[in-house]
């Protein structure tokens, strides 16, 4: 009892002690030895604790010279070319015409600028022109893209092989779609604000998009996915048939 007396006391006495006496005592305690140090968590398995350190601190030094062990061959690598369906894009490539981007118009005094993370106001428009088939030359189809604020621009799609003529408006809408969602990104606007107004020039390419009528063409079921997936991603959409503008 003595002894659990003397502690108490002890403690108490400690307890009315100022700050600064508090850390003179601990210093005077570490320096007798009468303190056993204690080691922190963080100073264990330092590198794994404490992941503020950085992946690069976390690597093993390289073994010195005397140590250093023969490298081993490394295999290699593979390239596996993607493979070929009837159900993949077939676009070639594409040429623009008309202004850059860059490029803007003089817009009316009453439109006013987007916010920020926000779409146009108005309606982004793209208009889809149909398949082309001249002699002699490579298939071909035609979007245009309607900018608010911005001058028009006009984009050739060139296909390999010969695509149908919904093949074709289907992959040139995809390509006119992702070019649109693209440059929202860019610009730093939620996709999901946007309304866009998409005009077509065939009624089986609407009503498939639509779901009146089931795909016709099973082989354009992946794109009509695809193209739905893309549309979703968008604020507000319409399908309107070419000429209504």
């Amino acid at each position: 009892m003595a002894g659990q007396v003397t502690i108490e006391t002890i403690v108490e006495q400690i307890r009315q002690l100022s700050p600064a006496q508090r850390r003179i005592l601990l210093r005077r305690l570490a320096v007798s030895g009468l303190l056993p140090g204690e080691e922190p968590v963080s100073d264990r398995r330092r590198l794994s604790v404490a992941p503020a350190l950085g992946v690069v601190a976390m690597q093993p030094l390289s073994p010195p010279l005397t140590a250093r062990t023969p490298a081993s061959a490394r295999a290699p690598l593979r390239v596996t070319p993607p493979p070929v369906s009837n159900d993949q894009p077939a676009i070639r490539g594409h040429v623009v015409f008309g202004a850059p981007d860059s490029e803007a118009i003089e817009s009316p005094p009453h439109q006013m600028a987007p916010l920020p993370g926000q779409a146009p106001e108005e309606a982004i428009v793209i208009i889809l022109r149909g398949l082309a088939l001249p002699d002699g030359e490579v298939a071909s189809a035609e979007y245009n893209i309607r900018w608010p604020g911005f001058a028009p621009r006009a984009v050739q799609v060139r296909f390999a092989g010969q695509p149908t003529t919904m093949q074709a408006l289907y992959d040139t809408l995809e390509k006119a779609l992702r070019a649109v969602i693209s440059r929202l990104e860019d610009n730093q606007a939620d996709p999901a604000t946007a309304h866009l107004e998409i005009y077509c020039p065939s009624d089986q390419l609407i009503d498939e998009l639509i779901g009146e009528t089931p795909v016709a063409d099973a082989r354009l079921q992946t794109r009509h996915d695809r193209i739905s997936a893309l549309l979703d991603s968008v604020g507000e959409w319409r399908l309107l048939r070419a000429g209504d503008s």
